[in-house]
């Protein structure tokens, strides 16, 4: 037992030297929130809970087992569908979190005739769902159309089966690929696009539905993943395709198929946010959020992101003084973070600034001072 303690221990201090050791921390809600991706206030706000329904007893409590078993519900596939003709999908399919919508469709995905291209910053669930199938992959740069034309191209002559992967809007960026373009690639080298909308669900795209959302009749846009733990303010994610798709994945994806079934809490919170996207809760004071914080920050240093999405940040290499301005801000009544390398390349280290639609015009003026001091 020795051995696996010393394992354990020289871990947490490899962790500790390169200042990557990670704690749980409270949120403190008597702070300003500038860092939660409850974009719209669904959570933070109890939008969601007003918006639960309270009627009669479920038919169901626990979920008693997986879906395959005896977890399958008809409120279930109800919701399924209600949200494919909300999103303009065929079907849809409902897993646990966005972690294993990833995991469970690249890795049923992936076999030895396949490859994955892959934007060089998507996050860990897709590059874990990649590392799981038995599909080879290759990355390109970083929203570089240029290069990731040369990685199908160079696939394709190898008569592998393309997968091509990207998020909607980059979490630790807050930028967005130039779908269009990428669509029309992917027709061109007869790749799949498969697209993690995670970020991008009730902040961009048509009627908030995500970036690719006027896209969907493409026959390119393989996939579309969704979750519900970000401007849904709740869990759970769907994984958006064909009917054949969805059939597909009920017997191949490994994390659906050996994961307990939703509860009814679960599916009645994903319910209440698909109400509130159909009233577009929220969407214009959000939108208002961000032209509130661009218009105040056009005149200073570069340094301040000018994203057109609710995920901007402030950048600075100097590591002391990027813990001090955190140190500084949460002092003030600010709940933020610092992203340091390696979750953001060396060089660019940050402070991840997340816009809200309850944020006041007043807080993201003091918000900007703090950091231009």
């Amino acid at each position: 037992m020795e051995k696996h303690h010393q394992f354990i221990q020289s871990k947490l201090e490899q962790a500790a030297s390169s200042n990557r050791l990670r704690t749980l921390k409270k949120t403190s809600p008597d702070k300003v929130d500038f860092f939660s991706n409850d974009y719209l206030g669904y959570s933070t706000k109890g939008l969601l809970n007003q918006a639960i329904p309270q009627t009669s007893p479920p038919q169901w409590s626990g979920a008693t087992g997986s879906r395959l078993i005896s977890g399958n519900h008809p409120e279930i596939e109800l919701l399924e569908q209600d949200f494919a003709n909300f999103m303009d999908s065929p079907a849809a399919l409902l897993y646990n979190s966005g972690y294993m919508a990833n995991v469970g469709l690249l890795s049923a995905l992936g076999d030895k005739d396949s490859c994955f291209v892959f934007d060089e910053h998507v996050h860990a669930s897709i590059k874990e769902g990649m590392r799981l199938s038995f599909g080879q992959k290759t990355s390109f740069k970083h929203n570089d159309l240029d290069d990731l034309e040369r990685k199908l191209k160079q696939q394709s002559s190898n008569n592998k089966r393309l997968l091509v992967l990207t998020e909607g809007l980059f979490s630790m960026h807050g930028d967005i690929p130039d779908i269009k373009e990428m669509l029309a690639l992917c027709q061109k080298y007869q790749a799949a696009l498969i697209i993690d909308e995670a970020h991008s669900l009730g902040t961009l795209g048509q009627n908030k539905k995500g970036i690719s959302a006027s896209f969907h009749n493409h026959p390119n846009l393989f996939a579309r993943v969704i979750t519900f733990g970000k401007a849904a303010g709740g869990h759970g994610a769907m994984v958006l395709g064909s009917n054949k798709l969805r059939d597909f994945l009920i017997n191949f994806s490994r994390a659906f198929i050996y994961t307990t079934a939703p509860s009814i809490d679960q599916v009645n919170s994903i319910k209440a946010a698909l109400d509130l996207f159909k009233k577009k809760s929220n969407f214009d004071q959000l939108d208002q959020t961000i032209e509130t914080y661009l218009d105040m920050v056009k005149e200073l240093p570069d340094n301040f992101s000018r994203n057109p999405s609710p995920i901007q940040y402030w950048q600075c290499a100097d590591i002391p003084r990027l813990k001090g301005k955190v140190k500084l801000l949460q002092q003030s009544g600010v709940n933020c973070y610092a992203i340091l390398s390696p979750t953001v390349k060396s060089g660019e280290e940050r402070i991840r600034l997340v816009l809200h639609s309850f944020n006041t015009k007043k807080e993201i003026q003091e918000l900007i001072s703090l950091l231009n001091k």
